[in-house]
C-alpha cells in the first residue's frame, strides 16, 4: 500500500478511539506500557505481542454505545461485547479472545494449563491486574502503597503469580511506574511503535479503517453503511477513468474515512427524524472540518483533500470552502458523486432510499446546474447496474459481519460458564469508571 504505513494507520486509529472516549484511551496508553514491559521482562514475548498489547487500548470497545446498551461495570458484558466487536470486526480476531476474560477473577483450578483457553484466561487476567495498577495510579498512590493495596486483596481476585512478578518488576524498574506517572508521552510513543512491530498484512492495515468505520455503530448504523457505499461506488468509478492504482487507492481511502468527522457530531443529530435546519444542519456542516483535523498527520494530502471535499461543488455553493470546478480534482469530483448517490441510495433516519431512476434523475439535475462533474455523474449512470451490484455486497459483507458480531455477544451473555468467571460483586477501585480522572 502506498497510501499508509502500519505506523500511520496506528496512529489513525488513537485518533478516532480518542474521538469516541478520550479518558478510557488515555487509560489504555497506560495498560500497555505495563505490559509490554512485563512481557519484554519476563521474556515472555512472541508473535502476536504487538497485537496483544494493543488489546489493553482496545478493552472497552464493546461498550462505546451512546445508548449505554452495554454496561462497562457488568463485567461479563462488557468483555463479551469488546471480544465479539475485535473478533468479527477487527484485524484481530485471532488474538482477542483474552478480552473475554478481562476483569474476571482468579479462581484456582478454574481452568487448567492444559486446557486451549488457558492462555488467554492467563493474559485476561493479566489485563485485569495491570488495570487495577493503572487505576491506583491515577489516585495517586505510590509505588509501595500500590504494592500494598494489591498484596491486602482479600478476595484473591488477582492471579497471585501475577502479583508477584508485577510487583517485583515494578520495584526493580521503578521507571516503568513513573513514565506513566509523568506529564511526558514519551510512553505513547513506545507502545505505538511497540504495536507497529506488529505482521500487519496489506488488508490488515485496511481492515483497520474498516474498523474505524464499525464504530459508527456507537451512533448509528446508516453511517456505516453511508460510508462504505459511498467508497465502493467511488472506487469503481476510479476505474473507469483509468486512474493509476495508487491514485484509486486515495480515493477510496478518502471514501472510507470521509465522514469519520461525524464521530464529533451528537447522535440526536445523526438520527435526527426530520431534515436538518438551523443550528443543527449547522454542526452535521461542522463534520468535514472534523474529518480533515481527525485524518491529519495519517494519510497523504490527497487523501485528506478528497475526503474533506466531498460536499464541494463545481459552481462554489458547497461547503466549507466554496471551492469551484477549477479548484477540484478528478479524486474530488468522483468523491461528491459517489457520496450524493449512496446518500440518496441509503436509507436515512429522515428518508427512505431512493429507487434507480430517482438517484439517476437527481444526479443528473445537479450536473446540468453544474453542481456535480458531468463526466464522472455520466459513467456512474452508464454503469449503475454493475455499480450499486458492488456496493451493495459490500454494505452487506459489511452489515452481516456487525450482525455476526451482535449474534456472538447475546450467545456469550447468556452462557452461564462464562458467568462463573465473574463476580458482580467487586469492591475494587475503579477510578476511571467514577469519571474521577
Amino acid at each position: 500500500m502506498e497510501n499508509f504505513t502500519t505506523s500511520t494507520i496506528i496512529k489513525y486509529l488513537r485518533k478516532v478511539l480518542k474521538e469516541v472516549d478520550n479518558i478510557y484511551i488515555d487509560s489504555g496508553f497506560k495498560n500497555a506500557f505495563i505490559l509490554k514491559k512485563y512481557l519484554e521482562y519476563y521474556q515472555m514475548e512472541d508473535e502476536d505481542s504487538p497485537k496483544v498489547v494493543l488489546l489493553c487500548i482496545l478493552r472497552y470497545i464493546g461498550t462505546f454505545y451512546k445508548d449505554d446498551s452495554v454496561d462497562r461495570k457488568d463485567h461479563a458484558k462488557a468483555a463479551a461485547s469488546s471480544y465479539a466487536f475485535l473478533k468479527y470486526c477487527s484485524p484481530l480476531g485471532d488474538v482477542a479472545r483474552p478480552l473475554m476474560f478481562y476483569k474476571a477473577k482468579y479462581v484456582e483450578g478454574m481452568v487448567s494449563p492444559e486446557d486451549p483457553a488457558y492462555k488467554s484466561y492467563y493474559l485476561g487476567l493479566l489485563l485485569t491486574l495491570i488495570n487495577q495498577v493503572v487505576q491506583y495510579n491515577y489516585a495517586e498512590y505510590t509505588p509501595d502503597e500500590i504494592s500494598d493495596l494489591i498484596k491486602a486483596d482479600t478476595k484473591s481476585q488477582f492471579h497471585p503469580e501475577q502479583v508477584r512478578k508485577l510487583l517485583r518488576m515494578l520495584k526493580k524498574d521503578p521507571d516503568v511506574y513513573e513514565n506513566i506517572n509523568s506529564k511526558s508521552s514519551l510512553y505513547i510513543y513506545e507502545v505505538s511503535s511497540y504495536i507497529s512491530k506488529a505482521n500487519y498484512s496489506d488488508d490488515d492495515l485496511m481492515a483497520f479503517i474498516e474498523t474505524t468505520n464499525y464504530m459508527f455503530e456507537f451512533h448509528n448504523h446508516e453511517t456505516l453503511a453511508h460510508t462504505i457505499t459511498t467508497a465502493e461506488i467511488a472506487k469503481f468509478l476510479a476505474k473507469q477513468f483509468r486512474l493509476s492504482d495508487a491514485r484509486t487507492e486515495e480515493i477510496y481511502i478518502a471514501g472510507l474515512v470521509h465522514d469519520i468527522g461525524k464521530l464529533r457530531v451528537p447522535a440526536s443529530i445523526l438520527t435526527s427524524p426530520h431534515s436538518l435546519v438551523g443550528d443543527e444542519l449547522t454542526i452535521m456542516r461542522k463534520h468535514v472540518e472534523y474529518t480533515k483535523e481527525i485524518l491529519e498527520g495519517s494519510f497523504s494530502d490527497n487523501v485528506i483533500a478528497i475526503a474533506s471535499n466531498h460536499h464541494e461543488r463545481l459552481d462554489g455553493s458547497g461547503y466549507p470552502q466554496g471551492l469551484t470546478e477549477r479548484d477540484l480534482s478528478i479524486g474530488d469530483k468522483i468523491i461528491m458523486v459517489a457520496d450524493v448517490a449512496s446518500a440518496l441510495y441509503s436509507q436515512r433516519s429522515y428518508k427512505n432510499s431512493y429507487n434507480e431512476n430517482e438517484i439517476i434523475d437527481e444526479l443528473e439535475r445537479q450536473a446540468k446546474d453544474n453542481k456535480l462533474d458531468d463526466r464522472v455523474v455520466n459513467k456512474f449512470v452508464d454503469y449503475y447496474d454493475e455499480i450499486m451490484a458492488v456496493a451493495k455486497e459490500k454494505e452487506n459483507e459489511t452489515l452481516a459481519k456487525y450482525q455476526k458480531m451482535r449474534e456472538q455477544y447475546k450467545k456469550l451473555i447468556s452462557n452461564d460458564q462464562l458467568k462463573d468467571f465473574f463476580d458482580e460483586s467487586d469492591d475494587s477501585i475503579d477510578i476511571i469508571d467514577d469519571k474521577n480522572v
